[in-house]
C-alpha cells in the first residue's frame, strides 16, 4: 500500500522502481517470505550492490528504497553510510520504507532519524516488524518526522487511508531553517562582501532572499571561504567537487570565465572619414561634374575662357560678370551644387568632432583579433588555459619584461589582460567610476565558464531551489532582477551645462594640420621640378 501511494508531482520517475537494500543478518526472509515476490511482480525491483558497478551507462536510480535492517540491535548506522555513500541506488528524494525489530523500534528510534537527516533523506516512514506475518495487529504505527519543524508523525498501518500523511511536502516549510551559502571569492555582480565585514550583496543573494525568506521559509547565513578549507556548507557559488553520485549543479544562463580588459583608444582619428567623406552615389555625381567640366572646357574654349574645375570646385580663375552668359549659368549651378555638397561634408566633419566617443571598441572576441590590440598574458596562463588562437597577438617574454620595467602597475593601461570576468565587471562598477575613462572589458569571455550553484551531496534542498530558479527564468524574474542592476550601474549624473563641455580640442586637428603640410610639401615639391625642367630646357 505504501509503494502505490500518488507520487509527488515534484518528483522524477513517476512509475514506482523499487530499490531493496538489506544485510545479511535479516530476518525478513523468515518473517514475510512472500514481500519480496509481491513487490517483483507489481514493481521493478533491484536489489543494492555492496560494491559500485563499473557501467558506461547512467545508472539508474529507484523513487521508492524498502530498507530492510530486521534482526539489528542497533540501528547499523556505519554499515548504511558506506553503502549510500559509495553505490547508491535512490535518488536523494526517494520514498523510503525502513523495516526495523519492534525492540528497536521503541527502544533507538532516534538513531535512525539523525541517519536520515545526516543523508539528506526526508521522506522516510519507519515500520516496526513483528516477528511473523500472523502477528499483524492494529497497534501497529508507522514513523515519521519533519527534519525542520521536529514534528513527528505517526499513522497505524490499517489506517488505509491516511497513509499519505507520511510523505507530506516537507520542503514547502522549512520552518527558520539556517542554511550556510559559501563562497570562495567576490563574483561582482552576483555576491560581493560590503565593507561591513559580514554583509553581502549581490543578484544571486537577491534571488535567493525571494526563494528562502518568502517562498520556503528558509534562512541564510553567508561565508567568503578559501577552496583549501574544510568548511561544510549547504549550497556552494562557483566551488564545484566533481562526484560519483548527486552531483547536484544548477547551471545559470549567463557566462562567466576569464575576460580581456583593455586600455580604451581616445585618439580622434579623423582620416578615414576625411578622405572618405561621401557614399558612392555621391562620388558618382562628383565624378560626372568633374568630367563635364573636362567636356565642355575642350569643345568650348571660347566660351569658357578660364579653368572650369578651378572655378566650380575650388573657386579659383577670373571674374564671373566677364564671361559669356550661357557660361555664367553652368558655372552658376555647379556652384549651387557644390555649396550643398561642402556644407553637407563640413556638417559631417563639425557632427563627428563634437562627439565624446565616435571610435569604436571591439566588443567580441573575433573583433578583438582584429582589433591590433597587444595582449598582456603571463606565463602560467598561457600553460594552463586554451590561447593558441591568440598568440599572434601576446607579447613576447623580453616585451613583458620591458613593459613591467617601463609601465609598472600601470602595465594594465597599455596593454590588454586577462582576468576573472567578476573582477573586470567590478572594476568597471560605479564603486570605480574613474576606470571607465582608462579602460574598458569585452563583453563576450575569452575562455567561458557558466556560473552554477554546486549544492551538498546529501542536500535533500537541491531538486526544490533548481526547480524555483528555473521558474524564475521562465517567468522572466530573472532578467527583471539584471536589468535592474544594469539601470543603476548605468545611471549618471546629468552635467550641470552640456554646453560648456569643451567640443573641440587642439589635438582634434592634427590630421588637418598634416594634410596642410604635406600640401604645402608636396606644393613646394612640384614648384621646384618645373623650375628643374625650365633650366634644362
Amino acid at each position: 500500500a505504501i509503494v502505490r501511494l500518488t507520487r509527488h508531482r515534484y518528483l522524477p520517475n513517476f512509475s514506482a522502481e523499487v530499490c531493496i537494500v538489506t544485510t545479511n543478518i535479516s530476518t525478513l526472509s523468515q518473517s514475510h517470505s512472500e514481500l519480496v515476490g509481491l513487490l517483483n511482480s507489481q514493481h521493478p525491483v533491484q536489489f543494492a550492490a555492496e560494491q559500485p558497478i563499473k557501467t558506461a551507462t547512467k545508472l539508474k536510480y529507484a523513487n521508492v528504497v524498502l530498507l530492510d535492517v530486521t534482526g539489528w540491535e542497533q540501528f547499523p548506522t556505519d554499515l548504511l553510510r558506506k553503502q549510500f555513500n559509495d553505490n547508491p541506488c535512490h535518488f536523494i528524494n526517494a520514498r523510503f520504507i525502513v523495516l526495523v525489530t519492534r525492540s528497536w523500534f521503541f527502544d533507538d528510534r532516534s538513531s535512525a532519524v539523525k541517519f536520515f537527516d545526516d543523508q539528506g533523506i526526508v521522506n522516510y516512514a519507519i515500520l516496526p516488524t513483528p516477528a511473523k506475518a500472523s502477528d499483524l495487529d492494529e497497534d501497529i504505527f508507522l514513523f515519521t518526522q519533519n527534519r525542520s519543524s521536529k514534528e513527528e508523525l505517526a499513522v497505524r498501518l490499517n489506517d488505509l487511508d491516511h497513509l499519505q500523511r507520511l510523505y507530506p511536502n516537507k520542503l514547502a516549510n522549512m520552518h527558520a531553517f539556517y542554511i550556510r551559502f559559501a563562497s570562495d571569492r567576490n563574483n561582482y555582480p552576483y555576491i560581493i562582501e560590503l565593507l561591513e565585514k559580514g554583509r553581502f550583496d549581490g543578484i544571486i543573494l537577491w534571488l535567493l532572499f525571494h526563494i528562502f525568506y518568502n517562498i520556503l521559509n528558509l534562512r541564510i547565513t553567508m561565508h567568503l571561504v578559501e577552496p583549501s578549507d574544510d568548511f561544510d556548507a549547504d549550497v556552494y557559488f562557483q566551488m564545484s567537487v566533481q562526484r560519483d553520485h548527486f552531483q547536484h549543479e544548477f547551471y545559470f544562463h549567463q557566462m562567466g570565465g576569464m575576460c580581456v580588459s583593455c586600455p580604451l583608444k581616445t585618439d580622434r582619428y579623423f582620416l578615414p572619414h576625411i578622405f572618405k567623406p561621401f557614399s558612392f552615389g555621391a562620388c558618382v555625381c562628383l565624378a560626372l561634374v568633374f568630367v563635364a567640366c573636362i567636356v565642355l572646357k575642350r569643345f568650348f574654349p571660347n566660351m569658357f575662357r578660364y579653368e572650369l574645375i578651378l572655378q566650380a570646385l575650388f573657386r579659383g580663375g577670373g571674374a564671373e560678370h566677364y564671361q559669356p552668359f550661357p557660361a555664367r549659368i553652368i558655372h552658376t549651378s555647379l556652384s549651387f551644387l557644390m555649396l550643398l555638397l561642402c556644407r553637407r561634408y563640413v556638417s559631417k566633419m563639425i557632427s563627428l568632432m563634437s562627439l565624446q566617443m565616435f571610435y569604436q571598441l571591439p566588443s567580441t572576441i573575433s573583433e578583438f583579433k582584429a582589433s591590433g590590440y597587444k595582449f598582456l598574458v603571463y606565463e602560467d596562463q598561457q600553460h594552463n588555459l586554451p590561447l593558441d588562437d591568440f598568440r599572434f597577438m601576446m607579447l613576447g617574454e623580453d616585451e613583458v619584461q620591458d613593459g613591467r620595467a617601463q609601465y609598472g602597475a600601470l602595465v594594465h593601461k597599455h596593454y590588454c589582460m586577462m582576468q576573472q570576468c567578476s573582477d573586470a565587471a567590478f572594476l568597471l562598477s560605479p564603486y570605480f567610476h574613474e576606470n571607465l575613462k582608462q579602460f574598458y572589458t569585452i563583453q563576450e569571455p575569452i575562455i567561458p565558464s557558466p556560473y552554477r550553484l554546486q549544492f551538498a551531496k546529501n542536500s535533500p534542498l537541491a531538486g526544490t531551489i533548481s526547480r524555483y530558479i528555473s521558474l524564475y527564468y521562465e517567468t522572466g524574474l530573472w532578467q527583471y532582477l539584471l536589468t535592474r542592476h544594469y539601470a543603476t550601474q548605468l545611471r549618471k549624473a546629468q552635467s550641470a551645462d552640456a554646453l560648456a563641455e569643451v567640443v573641440f580640442y587642439f589635438d582634434d586637428f592634427k590630421i588637418v594640420w598634416l594634410m596642410v603640410v604635406y600640401g604645402w610639401l608636396i606644393s613646394v615639391a612640384v614648384l621646384i621640378m618645373e623650375m628643374l625642367s625650365k633650366k634644362m630646357k
